[in-house]
């Protein structure tokens, strides 16, 4: 009996020792909220920092310092105070990288608003185990007064709630709630200007788009140009088209909004390997009194799609999105403008109409429209209302031609149909050939050389209204 009473004891001592040691080797835990209160890390405040450093394993450190720009010139009427400056930030190191300083600012005005969780207890034995001893990141700040301040940010609580922290002011520890280390975990490529062209487009006055695919087809634009009207919208210049304003304005739009994905190389010795020494897409904006240029290559290998990049401007190779590179990659005819006619329904003063059953003119008086001859007689409005729909609604499924002198073999040259339409207080006009040939539809514009294929059952749907009108 004594033997297992003894027995006994020892199991029972091991197992108290094995608690023991665990309970030991565990880092510090906070107290409850009710017990402990939080408080801020930082006491300065964002306009304070003239410098700071960004320490990440693996990654060279990254430095950033504040640059305030020359004062705003004094306005003539010096009762008005001169325009304040905005503080502007440089990446000092690594070189050549330009910062983005709406980014910096944002993320410098959070540090006031961090606040953490003090451990209980004396000062730990050794870092290592709070994962400070080669902390995931060091933020180090140079304030206006002269002070440093350094951060370093460990590893996780045994809840994956919070991160370990530390001044290097004080040896105290603290938590960091996850809310807050996010904010906090910047990376240079965060900070960095991100723009894929980093000029101000709305001074650009010019673009053209040279293509160079592989897969190429034979009648697909090599190169598209665009030219800025005095409306500020982008027109088709070369070669010159009607245009689709909403679609070359939304291409300056995405443009304009493009950004690197990921830096790849900051400083290439090489463009080749990146399919960038003969690019797919070649994009060139000219500007007043400059030009910029983003050149697209090769796609990326791996799961993420990504497409290699690189702008006139900056050294560095990066990467670009699918969606920014499919609106690059766009064809000539993504932009031409698929509505047959311009005029408006509402703003039509007359049309001229040749066809099957012989001329008709109609002239919109007052409020009603008249046919013309003698004497005048009066037209349903609602008939012609209909006719002027059907037409209006037309739309463009394919282009057939773009040379002069190619009607003839589209059956233009003898039509169908002709549709002259005069519209607007200008008294703009517009004309419209029609033909059916090979049991297809064919339009085109009077003095234009392009030819435009219609859907093949638009003439039963004009018809009925035409006889309407002829009757």
């Amino acid at each position: 009996m004594k033997v297992t009473h003894t027995i006994i004891a020892l199991v029972i001592l091991l197992g108290l020792g094995g608690v023991f040691y665990y309970l030991n080797k565990q880092p510090v835990q906070t107290s409850s909220s009710s017990e402990t209160s939080k408080k801020k890390v930082f006491s300065f405040q964002a306009d304070q920092v003239e410098e700071f450093t960004l320490e990440t394993p693996n990654q060279p450190a990254a430095t950033l310092r504040r640059v305030t720009p020359a004062a705003a010139p004094k306005p003539a009427d010096s009762a008005k105070p001169a325009e304040p400056s905005q503080a502007q930030w440089e990446i000092v190191s690594p070189a050549g990288v330009v910062a983005d300083s709406a980014q910096v600012q944002s993320f410098l005005e959070e540090l006031p608003k961090l606040e953490d969780t003090p451990l209980d207890g004396a000062a730990p034995a050794s870092l290592a185990d709070f994962g400070l001893d080669q902390p995931k990141n060091v933020f180090r700040f140079k304030l206006k007064q002269g002070q440093t301040v350094a951060l370093s940010i460990g590893g996780e609580n045994p809840s994956g709630s919070a991160k370990y922290g530390k001044l290097d002011s004080s040896p105290a520890l603290f938590l960091l709630d996850s809310v807050d280390t996010k904010a906090l975990e910047k990376t240079l490529f965060d900070l960095r200007d991100k723009r894929a062209l980093p000029v101000v487009l709305d001074k650009a006055q010019r673009i053209e788009l040279a293509f160079n695919f592989q897969d190429q087809k034979a009648d697909q634009a090599g190169k598209i140009v665009m030219t800025k009207l005095s409306n500020n919208n982008w027109e088709l210049a070369e070669p010159s088209l009607r245009t689709d304003n909403g679609n070359t304005n939304y291409f300056v739009t995405v443009l304009t909004g493009a950004l690197m994905k990921s830096v790849e190389e900051e400083s290439p010795k090489s463009l080749s390997s990146y399919g960038l020494d003969r690019p797919a897409i070649r994009l060139t904006v000219k500007l007043p009194d400059s030009s910029a240029s983003l050149l697209v290559g090769s796609k990326k290998s791996g799961d993420d799609v990504a497409y290699y990049a690189k702008n006139s401007v900056w050294p560095q190779v990066f990467t670009i999105n699918q969606s920014t590179y499919d609106q690059l990659k766009q064809d000539l005819d993504n932009y031409r403008n698929r509505y047959l006619f311009d005029f408006q329904t509402s703003g039509t003063r007359r049309v001229e109409i040749l066809g099957p059953a012989g001329e008709l003119r109609l002239d919109k008086k007052g409020e009603g429209w008249v046919k013309a001859g003698a004497p005048e007689k009066k037209v349903d409005g609602a008939k012609v209302d209909a006719f002027l729909d059907s037409i209006h609604n037309l739309r463009i499924q394919q282009y057939a031609a773009d040379k002069p002198g190619q009607l003839a073999q589209y059956g233009l040259d003898k039509p169908w149909l002709r549709v002259k339409i005069t519209f607007g207080e200008k008294n703009q006009e517009e004309t419209i050939l029609f033909a059916r040939k090979d049991k297809r539809f064919y339009a085109a514009r009077q003095g234009e050389p392009s030819v435009y294929e219609m859907a093949p059952g638009e003439p039963d749907n004009i018809e009925p209204k035409l006889k309407e009108l002829s009757s």
